[in-house]
């Protein structure tokens, strides 16, 4: 009798099913050149630094639009933001200002390009939290060829839209995805999948009447598990490194934030 299919190669299909994730993020900020300083803040080397943790949390429904030919046609994600909590420093985590939950949204995948939100419109980036937040869910989406092998490579871009302290922002990641094994967890075979990604990030606009440029990089590293019979994920843990520069007329700055990241999806 053949044992379970650990080596593969496996069949992924198209889940159509109802799905629910919960994201949780924790990062660690630091400010360095902020003339304000701050109250975990200090001066290294004449430069004014403030040290942060933020965590946050996002819980969002959706589920797959079936098209009329599948795997042609461009997959739809209709779903609803349902919760959204961040937490600075030592304080209760709270929904940011302005934002109304539940949200619905929709987007569909632009073919390599990620999402691409169609609700909220783009344009709703820095007068609509709600665009945003659902940014995060580009790692709740990941492209699936029809047949996974062990040691099998792909790759997609994804391009986002975000705002940082009223300035709008576009970043464009390269995102390397690769089958690292297959394992038998609580009788089901799953296929655990790294993704590791670079990008880059720039923006400009006006800052409390100051005009303000930001530019910087990202990278990443996530490990997901697919369940390899329903081609739905399980969860998914990494870390990811974003680092950001402000320049205006009377103060530079530089942000590093190093963030731990996991996904849960509810079955």
């Amino acid at each position: 009798m053949a044992g379970p299919n650990l080596s593969g190669p496996w069949h992924v299909a198209v889940s159509y099913a109802p799905q629910g994730v919960r994201m949780a993020t924790r990062a660690v900020v630091t400010i360095s050149g902020d003339p304000q300083g701050g109250a975990q803040g200090g001066v290294v080397g004449g430069v004014v630094t403030r040290i942060d943790t933020l965590t946050a949390a996002l819980e969002a429904t959706y589920v797959v639009a079936r098209g009329g030919r599948p795997r042609v046609e461009r997959p739809r994600m209709d779903g609803s933001l349902t919760d959204y909590r961040v937490a600075v420093g030592g304080a209760p985590a709270a929904v940011p200002a302005g934002l109304s939950l539940p949200r619905p949204f929709s987007a569909t995948d632009s073919g390599g390009a990620g999402l691409g939100f169609r609700v909220p419109a783009e344009g709703s980036a820095c007068t609509d939290p709600a665009f945003s937040v659902l940014q995060g869910l580009h790692e709740a989406w990941i492209p699936l060829p029809d047949t996974l092998v062990m040691g099998r490579e792909w790759s997609d871009t994804v391009r986002t839209v975000s705002c940082r302290d009223r300035v709008p922002l576009r970043g464009v990641s390269v995102r390397r995805f690769r089958v690292v094994r297959g394992e038998l967890q609580d009788g089901r075979v799953v296929v655990m999948i790294e993704r590791r990604a670079k990008g880059q990030v720039a923006g400009s606009g006006d800052q409390f009447g100051e005009r303000v440029e930001l530019d910087g990089s990202s990278s990443g590293t996530v490990l997901y598990a697919l369940d390899a019979s329903s081609g739905r994920l399980l969860r998914a843990a990494g870390t990811s490194l974003v680092e950001l520069r402000f320049k205006s007329r009377r103060r530079n700055q530089r942000v590093r934030q190093d963030s731990e990241l996991s996904l849960a999806w509810k079955l």
